[in-house]
């Protein structure tokens, strides 16, 4: 399943909602289609009620509900995969529609979770093309929520930044509450995939490693672009052999296969669970040489259109443009 938080194109952001794709650019409500099914087809007077506890509007909430959450979305899904062949203009209970084309939507981020953690330098041409040599265990920095942006949405470029960098990472959702996870059951705690852009400002990330230390270069406004789903694990099956691309005006910036991993998905769970893992969490597990590292004159200015694709999870597509100089600065 390809879950997503979304709205119609002109609706408030505050109206946005949980979704599903049912085929492949058709958008159904969950929420809205879960507490039909339960009142019509099961006869529970209380399926208003039910379903905005079990399918609510964050995909982070909905990972915190746990198991009965994951019960509930297999039964919409199903009845709603099933509807849409017979009713396609189907209405929920209060005549909202239960199905509106993929085109018509505006899309989020799909997970806004308390921490994303970025693994640096996990692919074996990435770790010689920075100079450095790869670690026997994995490291890594925070991204910000302020850092977090979703599919269509501009990347803003500092008006210091000069060396703007990105690249195509997959993105492990943890699913549930944990710490010092087994690498034999990292699967266990993961609730699915995402992708996220790395965005970078190489200069700046230059200039803080001088100082001893590493922050604005990676964590920005907007340099955590995501999405455009969640895919559930089932629906992945092996993570570790997906191929990544990042295109930027077409043009091919970026390309590897998470097989090339240093640090497998199982051991990056179990490493980073030794701090506490939440509902929601991200863990991007790096990216395969490419953009500025690679070519210089690869560095993105206003105008680019970066799309980062992971096999089986989609297309991220974000276009850069300059920061506003605001009013009120202190610049």
């Amino acid at each position: 399943m390809k879950l997503l938080r979304y709205s119609r194109k002109g609706e408030k952001a505050a109206q946005a909602r949980l979704g599903v794709l049912v085929g492949d650019n058709v958008v159904a409500d969950l929420r809205a289609g879960y507490a039909r099914y339960l009142i019509e087809d099961i006869g529970n007077p209380k399926g208003r009620e039910l379903a905005a506890i079990f399918l609510p509007p964050y995909v982070a909430q909905f990972l915190h509900v746990g198991a009965p959450a994951w019960e509930a979305l297999a039964e919409a899904y199903g009845w709603l995969c099933d509807l849409v062949k017979v009713e396609p203009d189907a209405g929920g209970l209060s005549s909202e529609d239960l199905f509106i084309p993929l085109a018509e939507c505006r899309l989020y981020a799909p997970v806004r979770g308390s921490k994303i953690i970025a693994v640096g330098r996990n692919y074996p041409d990435n770790a010689k093309s920075a100079r450095r040599q790869s670690s026997t265990v994995p490291t890594g920095f925070i991204k910000v929520p302020s850092c977090i942006v979703g599919p269509g949405r501009d990347i803003l470029k500092p008006l210091v930044v000069k060396r703007l960098d990105c690249g195509a990472e997959l993105g492990i959702v943890i699913g549930k509450k944990c710490k010092h996870v087994a690498e034999e059951r990292a699967y266990d705690v993961i609730a699915g995939y995402t992708i996220l852009n790395d965005v970078t400002a190489r200069d700046i990330a230059e200039i803080e490693r001088d100082s001893g230390q590493s922050l604005l270069g990676k964590t920005f406004d907007t340099f955590a672009p995501m999405g455009p789903y969640m895919v559930t694990k089932v629906e992945i099956g092996d993570p570790m052999n997906l191929r990544i691309q990042t295109r930027v005006n077409g043009e091919l910036r970026q390309e590897g296969s998470t097989r090339d991993m240093i640090h497998s998905i199982p051991k990056l769970v179990s490493y980073m669970s030794q701090m506490t893992l939440m509902p929601g969490d991200i863990i991007a597990t790096g990216s395969p040489v490419g953009g500025g590292l690679l070519n210089p004159e690869w560095y993105l200015n206003a105008g680019d259109v970066i799309e980062c694709e992971i096999e089986k999870v989609g297309v991220l597509i974000n276009a850069v443009v300059n920061e506003p100089r605001l009013a009120g600065s202190y610049r």
